[in-house]
């Protein structure tokens, strides 16, 4: 036998408030889960930006140490070959030093790379626009697209020693280079070391490629110095913004 059930004709259709507040309800839960992701999202980027900038400034403190030594060692090299220079114009000078100086202009360099991973690092990600002041993130930018040109200077730095090594065999005698290298010190060197020739046209091209060298060094360490500018105002406004204490 079939049941069939009526329908309740006495149940009370809800008022328009109770679906006002139903909805409501909906709608404050939904935009409250928003606001939340929202602010969760929000400290999450502030915190990596906080790294990141951390990191920036360390990286431009290591900075301003290298240049500080690049042009401490570029200003010693001016000098030996200011003494090379000197003494192979006045040839009746002890030449044991110029043997040693010369020997040891060649041996390295003091090339200058600024450290760019955290930069690099924030491009490829896409985290340069955590930086919401374009001012910052325009001189982050502008230092260390300037600093790219040190790629450029440092390679013409290498070409200036390889001239040198080049053309010291004109003047300068192999077994005493050798033995330089070997123990790279005065003792190295014979009392009575003499260069091998004194032709003048030989002497001249030497002493060509080593002023050349030298005018490279100083144009080095003017970039240096115009890069410890920047890198310093930028520390600065690093530190300012983001509040990074100054350790």
């Amino acid at each position: 036998m079939e049941v069939h059930h009526h329908p309740d004709m006495n149940h009370k259709r809800k008022h328009f408030k109770e679906y006002f507040l139903e909805f409501l309800m909906i709608f404050l839960a939904v935009t409250m889960g928003f606001f939340a992701e929202s602010l969760r999202e929000n400290i999450n980027n502030n915190e990596r930006l906080h790294n990141y900038i951390q990191s920036l400034v360390s990286d431009l403190k290591s900075d301003l140490v290298m240049y500080d030594s690049s042009i401490a060692f570029n200003n010693s090299h001016r000098e030996m070959i200011d003494s090379i220079i000197v003494g192979l114009i006045e040839s009746k000078k002890d030449l044991r030093k110029v043997y040693l100086m010369a020997r040891q202009l060649t041996l390295g360099s003091s090339i200058v790379s600024p450290n760019t991973k955290t930069f690099e690092q924030m491009k490829s990600n896409g985290d340069m626009r955590l930086i919401r002041k374009q001012l910052i993130a325009d001189s982050i930018g502008m230092y260390y697209q300037w600093t790219k040109q040190f790629d450029y200077w440092s390679d013409l730095q290498r070409q200036r020693i390889i001239a040198l090594i080049d053309v010291n065999d004109k003047v300068f005698s192999g077994s005493i280079f050798f033995q330089i290298s070997k123990n790279p010190n005065i003792g190295s060197v014979p009392e009575n070391a003499d260069i091998i020739t004194h032709n003048q046209e030989s002497l001249n091209n030497v002493i060509m490629k080593h002023q050349y060298y030298y005018g490279m060094l100083n144009l080095m360490n003017q970039r240096c110095y115009a890069a410890m500018v920047q890198d310093k105002q930028l520390l600065k406004l690093l530190q300012q913004e983001y509040h990074i204490g100054n350790e």
